[in-house]
């Protein structure tokens, strides 16, 4: 926003002229002043968002003024310095306004008035102190408007234009005492108001009535001044015995003068085409000196001195919410108020005066608030958001503000502040748990994890040492516990369903909670007994709540409300706030109450840390990471302490005091192996249930994801922490795999001859890796060097054995048997056995650390250890633990040492792999590449594949590379993978491109994942992308759209080139196939029959090539290889289950596979072979691509498959094509003859420069312009005509099948054409009669609405009522009223009658002519991005000799009020109303989307016609009291409402944005995203929680398109629960989960290669079935189920 600073602004500073008073007057989007009598416009202020209300300060050269759209009021101020003017806006109030609708300066006591009819109040604030701001009144307020004052007498007067229209009078300090009502009756929408002091009369507009009006101070002596020419008028001012007013109708300023009687003698008009809404009349007569007391020392006063009536003239104020002590001093603040959580700000209400105006605190980056207390100590508000994920603090003025705690926060939905210990707790319904921390989130501890469902509010009670918490998970409760998490119990756990807030009255020792689905408030004593109901009378759905003094206080999302009762009887109901939406918690507090003691409050209780008190005691508490020493005060860094995974976390254990805490890391679902990096400090850890491998460091910080792809069930995992390296044994793929600890340069090491590998242990610095197999015939242990050479099985004759473990001091290797029930060693050879414990329950993970090893039992879920040689000195560590998966202990010990790879990583680009010493003693090393990459000849570096093919699945693409001596697949780390229908492949930028089904959109990744991007967007749902094609040369990709049956190109730039094929509307192209080398596109034709067809990649040059045999051809492949005569196409038909195969040309066309086929839906040309995947079978296939032999399964059970392509070297073609350099084209850069060819898409045509690619010539309205080629416009007649003129053969494109009438002649429903004069002759010249159908005598014409005939003259006499409600033809009126009516009776005139037959039989063409249109073609849809352009023809020819043209009527099919005629001379007519033009059109061609695609005919195109017919003026029919502005509601697009909708035609356009409807604001958010009581549908349900609302409605299903192949099933994410739960009988099937322990899997069958093994199923848990000893293992039987994503 700038000020223009220029000479003109001295008016501001001048007295107007004598004779020319001056209008200052907002314009919308700038400020301005007119001068009367020279109409000369100064702009002040430009660029104004939304300038409404308008006033000034003459002394203080300040001009003020609303923003309506921003929801501010700002000022400019005029300073004078050194001769010239400075200008500086200044924002004078910026929140809790929203609709500042009347805007008012008091010039005397120097303050700021302005009404807002959103917040339905009326506020002051001083003009140069804002701060000091005041709610004036609040009550009976409904949508108040225009304000006025007269500060000598300390009046204000206001307009409402509610629902009971009036104008009140009031003191200026807004003492209820004076406000009056002086006008009520014949009032409607009053706008305008402004004052005559000297008559002491006021003037106010009606805009709903079109009057202004006059009525003295008391409301006596009314008269209408201005009744006449009255449009729309809003805004007035008076000056001078002038009266001034805006119109909106007529978007200028009136005027004229008003004699003594108050009589508008003559009016006068002030410019045009503006945009008026507030105005004034700038001079300083208007604001006239006075003596006030508010002048004098501020009267006295603290704050705010305001005028008043008299007899006191003035009085003292506070700011809002503040108490008055005196009649002069105010107090600090609020004592007492409420602190609001809504979802986008935080407030506060004062309960020390009665307004309640809810105050915002401006703080920022609130995305969705939840939870919020307050510290009475330090005056810090703490609040919870989760969406942002943390938890944040400040002050209540905004300032200091923090965020205290951030990492591993999700859900945070309660916070409650121990101002006495200076603690802070919190619930997090994400990982299930209460937390505790310091004040500034420091010593962060995690107090409560176990049986916790969905934890939501929390209360405690520092001196007690209780913290009390509400559960709404599948069992409601409400829990107790002490403040460090210890002696816990329940304490109400019935007839509970959504317990929301929870609170404590710790005088009467009691908790208050309530319950949203209950619809109740209730209490009970502090361990549950004596429960009873406070309130249960119209809670739809309440959420927050807190207890202040003797009142309970609630907010209820449903009605919008914040409410209190009295806490013991439930009565005293009183509404706080209302009609504010979007409530979450609250917390009620005393400013000053900071009371309360406990042994904690003084020096922390001695604790270095946390100090947590009880209800017996106190205890110190440690941060995560700490442990307490024995003096139980001091938190150290522990040396050693143990690690173990159980399902759903990770826990560990102080070695020194056994304390048990979880570390806190979110989204663990089964957690398995377990492993830590002492450097790092960092804790990996794999999950099966999730299919990855994390990390995080110790504290739970950081948490990221190493391996996401690719793992099936990764049960054992082990860190290299020499060469920085993770591996780990996937037991569902039969893998051992390694990458760096980041996740990449991901290696297979191991997939052949190896079976459900299980655990696995490192020796780095020896080189080796050690690994157990879980076979079914016989379990092993084996060891490989750290490069998985020299694989050698070192163990058998055992059970299975997990958690391997070395003990690196005496070289020897430990583990579990969990089938003969001991624990084991051996040296690292797998000599020198000896069983360490024996006949032990159900032993699992196993770890070492000093002379003890530890162990997991499954059976006793304990904990134990022992000493290492013997098993002696057992100790029980731990109990009550379930199911253990893994354990280790962490300390640096157990990493230490160095091999080849510790430093530099060896030198190597990628892995280094250690192996065993040479025999000199030196380490060794080897230097390894990720899979499918190849070591260059230095043995250090690696080279990316060049050669491979890639297929995709649902959610996944992977690489498959054959014959390399390594594992030939690998699934690539490419995010946001949803539902894969196609891909391709750059092979220049190594970026993988795919459409995306779930959002209908394409985008693009490299093939290590990094860059994704959305390619082609889908805003606005309109495309329906089927397939794609990439040419590395031209760096172009074409893609089908299935919505619109277009083919469109995007340069890899992302440039959107347009359509190539599929404009003219009769293609439906599908699967898509380039030649790169030769610039040829092939697609299928999914038309009746379907066809194969190719063209260039511009889409010209288009033939043909297999066009017979074809039912629904799926996918589509071509052969390219350097001998271009070898090249051929291939396809396959999912009807036929065959694949077939010709040349370009669709010659030696023969099949190659036509039997075991199940839904072939991808082929590609990978050397010397054809490879197809088949979704019904899900397996990968080939055969020789010439002879259809060595046809073989290469891949097997691969669900979802969708699309295969092969991938090769195209180097040394690209070096030779004229493209690959770059170009100068604008759109297409293609090759001829090894030159480089620009060229176009279709709709636009090469520029002289051969370069460019513009818009074709236009051609006039009686032309019709061809697509492409040397002829541009022909005459519109030759459309259609039969011969072609056009050289692409445009002209006779999609012709109807009908024969074409002449604008002379009639045609027959049966199409025949006759001439119209032989129309209602009497004789049937039509076989069908439909000549001789309604017509009417003479003097008569057809009423197409209701079928009669009525009088011409009476149709045609242009009367109000007219016997047809048609609007009258204008031809056949111009024809009649030449001929007199009784002259046309006498003389029985045809003229009349013929023209009124014409109507009727024309009506009856265009029926006939659009329903064999509509039969014969399907509609379209038109794309995002692509204007509809006929298809191009095949190349130009020439000109054939045309014979003499005759004229043809053009209907264009948009409907318009009129076609143009073209002339037998071919030149244009007049244009021609046609019959039924005007607001009743009778013959209308239903536009098809796409503009003229939609018609019978294609016109050319005409430019600046505009779409909407509409007439509707400013007010539709009259509703209950509609709003006074003929605009919009919601500022813009949103029209909820038909009495707010408007024609944008007809309405100024500097009105399109202006004030909001009452009845449409403020719609309440749900109380859940299914309602309290049943499953509604919300706008706000998907935003109340970034886990999205459960209530989930299927999408519908895919569109049919005729002839198209099946396409992939598209399906939705799941979204995970509200905030809130739903109603469970209503919404969603709540059942208990019954916890399942992790168990052992069974050994799955093996595929034929390592990464298609079939997916095992969820193992079963160990406690529920017989764990096989070794006589009955063979007999064991296991059922392999198919695990579906």
């Amino acid at each position: 926003m700038h000020v223009l600073i220029t000479c003109l602004i001295a008016h501001l500073c001048l007295p107007a002229a004598v004779g020319y008073p001056e209008l200052l007057f907002a314009n919308r989007k700038d400020i301005r002043i007119i001068e009367v009598g020279r109409e000369r416009h100064h702009i002040i202020v430009k660029d104004v968002t939304d300038a409404a209300c308008v006033d000034y300060y003459y002394k203080g050269q300040l001009v003020c003024w609303t923003d309506i759209d921003n929801e501010l009021i700002k000022c400019v101020q005029v300073n004078s310095t050194h001769g010239t003017k400075d200008h500086t806006q200044v924002t004078v109030i910026s929140r809790g306004i929203v609709s500042p609708d009347g805007l008012a300066v008091d010039w005397l006591g120097r303050k700021l008035y302005w009404t807002d009819s959103d917040t339905n109040k009326i506020e002051v604030a001083g003009l140069y102190t804002a701060a000091h701001r005041r709610v004036l009144f609040w009550q009976d307020l409904d949508q108040p408007r225009a304000i006025a004052l007269v500060p000598s007498e300390g009046l204000m007067f206001w307009t409402d234009w509610g629902e009971n229209p009036k104008i009140e009078r009031a003191g200026m300090n807004g003492d209820a005492a004076t406000r009056t009502v002086i006008v009520q009756e014949e009032i409607f929408w009053p706008n305008g108001l402004t004052i005559d002091t000297g008559r002491r009369v006021i003037y106010w507009a009606d805009a709903k009535l079109s009057y202004i009006a006059s009525v003295d101070f008391d409301g006596r002596r009314r008269k209408k001044v201005v009744q006449e020419k009255l449009p729309h008028p809003f805004a007035l001012t008076y000056f001078n015995h002038t009266l001034y007013w805006t119109d909106w109708e007529t978007r200028a300023i009136h005027y004229c003068t008003i004699d003594d009687g108050r009589a508008c003698q003559e009016q006068h008009q002030l410019g045009a085409g503006l945009s008026p809404m507030y105005l004034h009349v700038y001079d300083p007569a208007q604001q006239p000196p006075a003596d006030t007391p508010c002048q004098r020392a501020n009267g006295g006063c603290s704050h705010l001195c305001l005028a008043a009536p008299p007899p006191t003239h003035y009085s003292c104020a506070c700011p809002t919410g503040v108490k008055l002590l005196d009649k002069f001093n105010c107090s600090d603040g609020p004592e007492e108020m409420l602190i609001l959580a809504r979802r986008t700000d935080l407030r506060r209400i004062s309960l020390d005066t009665p307004d309640h105006t809810a105050v915002v605190i401006p703080v920022s980056g609130v995305r969705h608030a939840i939870a919020v207390d307050y510290d009475p100590i330090d005056a810090f508000v703490y609040w919870t958001d989760d969406e942002v994920e943390c938890i944040q603090r400040s002050r209540l003025d905004g300032t200091q503000q923090e965020v205290v705690v951030s990492r591993e926060v999700r859900n945070p939905d309660g916070v409650a502040v121990d101002w006495v210990a200076r603690n802070l707790y919190w619930t997090d319904t994400w990982p299930d748990r209460i937390e505790v921390a310091r004040l500034n989130g420091t010593s962060r501890k995690i107090l409560i994890t176990d049986n916790l469902d969905e934890p939501r509010a929390i209360a405690i009670d520092p001196d007690e040492g209780l913290m009390f918490w509400t559960d709404w998970g599948s069992h409601p409760k409400i829990e107790r516990a002490a403040l460090d998490g210890t002696m816990r119990q329940l304490v109400v756990g019935t007839d509970l369903g959504w317990p929301n807030g929870v609170v404590i009255d710790t005088k009467l020792r009691r908790i208050f909670w309530c319950d949203a689905k209950m619809d109740v408030i209730e209490t009970s004593l502090l361990d549950g007994t004596e429960r009873q109901v406070v309130l249960n009378d119209r809670l739809p759905h309440v959420f927050g709540l807190s207890l202040l003094g003797e009142h309970i206080y609630w907010t209820d999302w449903q009605r919008r409300s914040i409410e209190r009762v009295n806490k013991l009887t439930g009565g005293e109901r009183e509404v706080i706030v209302e009609q504010l939406p979007d409530l979450m918690g609250l917390k009620a507090v005393s400013i000053h109450q900071g009371h309360g003691s406990n042994p904690c409050k003084e020096n922390n209780g001695g604790c270095s840390h946390l100090c947590l008190n009880r209800p017996t005691n106190y205890t110190c508490g440690c941060p995560i990471g700490y442990d307490l020493t024995q003096n139980a005060r001091q938190c150290v860094i522990p040396e050693a302490f143990l690690l173990y995974t159980r399902k759903e976390d990770i826990r560990r254990i102080s070695l020194l005091t056994s304390h048990n805490v979880p570390i806190p890391v979110t989204g663990i679902q089964e957690a398995v192996a377990i492993d830590f990096d002492s450097i790092d400090n960092r804790l990996y850890w794999t999950d099966i249930s999730v299919k990855s491998i994390s990390r995080a460091f110790m504290n739970g910080s950081q948490m990221e994801p190493v391996v996401e792809f690719g793992l099936a069930y990764p049960e054992g995992m082990a860190v290299d922490w020499l060469a920085r390296n993770i591996y780990w044994a996937d037991m569902g793929n039969n893998r051992i795999e390694v990458a760096r600890l980041d996740g990449s340069s991901r290696r297979v090491l191991l997939w052949q001859n190896i079976a459900n590998p299980k655990s696995l242990a490192l020796d780095p610095s020896q080189g080796y890796m050690y690994w157990s197999e879980w076979k079914k015939e016989q379990p092993s242990i084996s060891h490989a060097h750290l490069d998985a050479s020299q694989p050698t099985v070192i163990i058998t004759k055992m059970g299975r054995s997990n958690g391997l473990t070395i003990d690196f001091k005496d070289r020897r290797l430990y583990w579990t048997d969990i089938d003969n029930f001991l624990i084991e060693s051996s040296d690292l050879n797998g000599y020198n056995r000896e069983v360490i414990v024996r006949d032990l329950p159900q032993p699992y993970g196993l770890t070492l650390y000093e002379n003890y090893v530890y162990w997991a039992d499954w059976k006793t879920g304990t904990i134990e250890r022992a000493n290492k040689t013997r098993g002696e000195n057992r100790i029980r560590i731990q109990s009550q633990l379930d199911f253990i998966m893994d354990i280790l202990v962490f300390h640096s010990s157990r990493q230490s040492g160095q091999n080849g790879c510790s430093h530099n990583n060896g030198g190597c680009s990628h892995l280094c792999l250690a192996v065993p010493h040479l025999h000199n003693g030196t380490h060794n090393h080897t230097c390894a590449c990720p899979t499918h990459y190849t070591l260059d000849a230095d043995g250090l570096t690696c080279k990316a594949p060049a050669s491979f093919l890639l297929f995709s699945q649902k959610t996944e693409v992977s690489r498959l590379v054959e014959e390399s001596g390594e594992c030939p697949t690998l699934i690539l780390a490419i995010h946001n993978m949803r539902n894969v229908r196609a891909i391709d492949f750059d092979p220049l930028e190594e970026m993988v491109y795919w459409v995306e089904g779930r959002g209908h959109t394409i985008r693009r990744a490299h093939q290590n994942g990094s860059h994704g991007q959305l390619f082609v967007t889908n805003d606005m749902e309109k495309i329906y992308p089927y397939d794609l094609a990439l040419d590395p040369f031209s760096r172009l990709l074409v893609w089908s759209c299935a919505r619109s049956n277009v083919i469109n190109a995007t340069r890899l730039d992302r440039t959107q080139l347009g359509g190539i094929i599929g404009q003219g509307g009769q293609d439906q192209p599908r699967a898509l196939a380039i030649h790169s080398i030769l610039g040829l596109l092939f697609f299928t034709n999914m038309v009746s029959p379907p066809r194969i067809e190719r063209c260039r990649l511009d889409g010209r040059g288009r033939q043909v090539v297999v066009a017979e045999g074809l039912i629904t051809p799926s996918a589509l492949t071509v052969d390219v290889e350097d001998d271009l005569g070898d090249d051929f196409i291939f396809w396959t038909d999912t009807a036929t289950k065959r694949i077939e195969t010709a040349n370009l040309n669709g010659d030696n066309r023969k099949v190659l596979v036509d039997e075991g086929l199940g839904q072939p839906v991808g082929l590609a040309v990978h050397g010397p072979f054809l490879y197809w995947v088949d979704r019904e079978l899900s397996h990968i296939g080939r055969v020789h691509k010439f002879t259809g032999q060595e046809r073989e399964v290469i891949q097997g059970r691969i669900p979802y498959l969708s699309d295969i392509i092969g991938v090769s070297p195209f180097l040394s073609q690209m070096r030779i094509h004229p493209c690959h350099n770059g170009s100068e084209c604008s759109h297409l850069c293609l090759e001829r003859d090894g030159r480089q060819v620009c060229s176009c898409p279709a709709g636009r045509v090469l520029a002289d420069d051969l370069k460019t690619c513009i818009l074709p010539p236009s051609c006039k309205p009686e032309e019709f312009r061809c697509h492409s080629g040397s002829v541009d416009c022909i005459p519109i007649k030759w459309r259609c005509d039969g011969q072609t003129e056009c050289t692409d053969k445009s002209d006779e494109l999609n012709c109807p099948v009908l024969p074409i009438c002449q604008p002379s002649q009639f045609r027959c429903v049966n199409s025949k054409c006759i001439e119209k004069a032989w129309v209602c002759d009497g004789q049937r010249q039509c076989s069908d009669g439909s000549d001789e159908v309604g017509c009417c005598g003479a003097g008569q014409v057809l009423c197409v609405s209701s079928g009669n005939c009525v009088d011409t003259a009476a149709q045609c006499s242009g009367a109000a009522r007219r016997p047809c409600p048609d609007a009258p033809d204008l031809a056949l009126c111009s024809t009649w009223v030449t001929v007199p009516p009784e002259a046309s009776e006498g003389a029985g005139g045809r003229a009349p009658y013929i023209v009124g037959v014409v109507a009727s039989v024309v009506v009856l063409a265009c029926v006939a002519a659009l329903l064999v249109y509509y039969r014969r073609r399907p509609a379209l849809l038109e794309d995002h991005e692509l204007e509809p352009h006929p298809k191009p023809g095949p190349a130009p020819q020439a000109l054939a000799p045309a014979p003499p043209r005759q004229y043809r009527l053009v209907m264009t099919s948009w409907g318009k009020s009129y076609a143009p005629m073209v002339g037998p001379e071919g030149t244009a007519g007049e244009p021609r109303p046609p019959l039924g033009a005007g607001g009743g059109q009778v013959c209308r061609v239903v536009p098809g989307a796409g503009g003229a695609r939609g018609g019978v005919y294609e016109a050319a195109p005409a430019t600046g016609a505009s779409s909407s017919s509409s007439s509707m003026t400013h007010y539709p029919r009259e509703t209950l009291n509609p709003p006074p502005t003929p605009v919009a509601e919601g500022r813009g697009t949103r029209c909820p409402e038909h009495h707010c909708c408007y024609n944008p035609h007809h309405a100024p356009p500097s009105t399109l944005h202006s004030y909001r409807h009452y009845k449409t604001r403020n719609r309440p958010p749900p109380p859940t995203p299914c309602s309290t009581d049943v499953c509604d549908s919300d706008v706000y349900s998907s935003a109340l929680s970034p886990r999205g609302p459960r209530c989930y409605t299927p999408p519908s299903p895919p569109t049919h398109y005729h002839s198209s192949p099946p396409m992939t099933d598209y399906d939705s994410d799941p979204h995970p629960p509200p905030p809130t739960p739903p109603d469970a009988p209503t919404c969603v099937s709540w059942a208990p989960v019954v916890p399942q322990p992790p168990a052992l899997p069974p050994p799955p069958l093996r595929g034929p290669y390592c990464t298609r093994a079939p997916l095992p199923p969820a193992p079963l848990p160990h406690h529920l079935r017989l764990i096989p000893s070794p006589c009955t293992t063979t007999t064991t039987t296991t059922t392999i189920t198919t695990r579906t994503n």
